[in-house]
């Protein structure tokens, strides 16, 4: 009898996972067969899941892209596009487009501003954080990446003339940034060289976190399985095994402590008769004018510091990184980044003096680098997938049905040269100083685009003119070897390796 049983489960196993899709992709409810698909993509979601395990999956879209145009089907009801069509439709101001379940798949006890799919949950969300993270707010922020920058000065400084992990010092500096400015503690990521932090279980057991390594561990299995929504439970039981589940817990466990030590800092200053403190989490635990408390659950408030370490450190870094990658290969255009930084920096200024903000904010070609960086080596280098609402709806020319998922490759359309000019695989920031570069904005989406665009992009513009102006102002940079390829590791983001780099002060 148990044996039968066990048969039984597969056959039926067989026929969900096998049979099933096949059936589907015949008949064609949703008349998804008049576009090209790539491999078993439009049977399956498993191809999906098994490419983003890979770390394979954006570069295979691309390439389907490249042979088949602008719109292939990546899965039995998701189709991927490529054009700034596209682009307005599904992720434009007003579109009825909604989140994916894919999103579901990094669900916690609660959402956050990033994987809450219902509108009006988004929408209270994501005015929590609007004054935040407004540009008024951002700026005062400038003693603190300041003092953080020095920091990294000492670290380049002792290294001077010899070679360092640029990947490493941005990512000890933005994950840095991100505890002292939500969680009001400095855990000296920078000076240590390790995002390491001393840790208890909900048991009292201690062990060590590696913060960068938890979050891409997890984020690894999770995006993963997110390209199968409808097969999550079962493949999240297959791959119980999978260590970054266990690394997703003991993140939650290193953000759960930090809410909890920052929660008590306001409650110590409200009982000794003190406004609360002043900072990110502040706009999680009290209203506009600090006077009356959120109270918000303990889950809510760490799930979102938890998005915040991906999102505002995690994406910065990656992008700082890239960046440097690009101008330690290109010297002339550190050459014509340092002349536009001249111009604006007093001769007789202190060499080792911090270069302000109001210097740097409006630098044209500064921003160009950063924003050809953005374009080439985006964070999230993959589509963000959205499903049709009810009634189906008019993407880029062609109709769908309801509960088809869409998207857009942000790798794809950042390289199509009728959007962004000539050698569109070549990092040219003057591409973005030519009199019809506003017309690249419609085809740009490293922060996304619309009423679900990316909330961080004003503090992480400000983070990179900072850093990368500084950076190119008081170093060279050299690569270990000409043409030398900076790697990447995909995740949800597209986490770079080794930034290997000599280093040298500028006299």
């Amino acid at each position: 009898m148990y044996k039968e049983i066990i048969v039984l489960v597969y056959i039926l196993i067989v026929l969900r996972v096998v049979l099933a899709p096949i059936y589907t992709y015949l008949r064609d409810p949703k008349g998804l067969k008049r576009f090209p698909g790539v491999s078993v993509a439009p049977i399956t979601d498993l191809w999906g899941v098994l490419q983003q395990y890979l770390r394979t999956r954006t570069l295979a879209v691309h390439k389907a892209h490249r042979k088949y145009g602008s719109i292939v089907r990546v899965g039995p009801t998701n189709i991927s596009f490529s054009t700034p069509e596209a682009i307005r439709d599904i992720y434009g101001h007003g579109t009825p487009a909604l989140k994916d379940d894919f999103y579901q798949t990094f669900n916690s006890t609660h959402l956050n501003v990033s994987d809450a799919q219902d509108r009006d949950v988004h929408s209270i969300k994501r005015k929590r954080f609007a004054i935040a993270f407004s540009q008024k707010r951002i700026v005062e922020l400038e003693p603190v990446v300041q003092d953080h920058l020095q920091r990294v000065f000492h670290i380049l400084d002792s290294a001077n003339g010899k070679e360092v992990d640029m990947k490493q010092i941005m990512m000890h500096l933005m994950y840095n940034l991100i505890f002292v400015t939500f969680f009001h503690h400095d855990p000296q990521f920078i000076e240590r060289g390790s995002t390491s932090v001393p840790i208890k279980t909900p048991a009292g057991t201690p062990y060590t976190g590696e913060i960068h390594h938890l979050l891409s561990s997890t984020l690894h299995i999770s995006t993963s399985l997110g390209w199968a929504p409808r097969l999550g439970s079962l493949l999240k039981h297959l791959t119980c095994w999978h260590s970054g589940w266990k690394h997703g817990t003991q993140l939650q466990h290193i953000t759960t402590h930090f809410v909890r030590e920052r929660v008590n800092m306001d409650i110590e200053r409200v009982d000794a008769g003190l406004p609360p403190l002043d900072d990110l989490m502040t706009t999680l635990l009290w209203d506009r004018n600090h006077e009356r408390p959120l109270c918000l659950e303990l889950g809510e408030l760490v799930t979102e510091a938890q998005n915040l370490f991906s999102a505002a450190g995690g994406n910065t870094e990656i992008a700082l990184t890239s960046i440097i990658w690009y101008l330690a290969g290109n010297p002339h255009i550190v050459r014509r980044l340092r002349a536009e930084l001249a111009d604006v920096i007093l001769p007789q200024t202190d060499p080792s003096a911090l270069i302000s903000y109001d210097l740097v904010k409006n630098l044209p070609y500064l921003r160009a680098c950063i924003d050809e960086g953005l374009r080439l080596r985006p964070s999230i280098r993959g589509g963000l997938p959205r499903v049709v609402p009810k009634g189906g709806m008019m993407v880029s020319g062609e109709w769908l049905d309801e509960g088809t998922t869409v998207s857009v490759s942000t790798y794809t359309v950042h390289r199509d040269p009728d959007i962004f000019g000539a050698d569109p695989e070549r990092y040219i920031p003057e591409r973005w100083l030519q009199p019809d570069a506003r017309d690249m904005q419609r085809g740009f989406l490293a922060f996304s685009q619309g009423g679900r665009g990316c909330l961080g992009r004003n503090i992480a513009y400000f983070q990179m003119q900072l850093v990368i102006a500084a950076l190119a102002w008081r170093y060279d940079f050299a690569l270990r070897e000409d043409g030398w390829e900076l790697e990447v590791m995909e995740t949800f983001s597209a986490h770079t390796v080794s930034l290997p780099v000599v280093v040298t002060r500028r006299e």
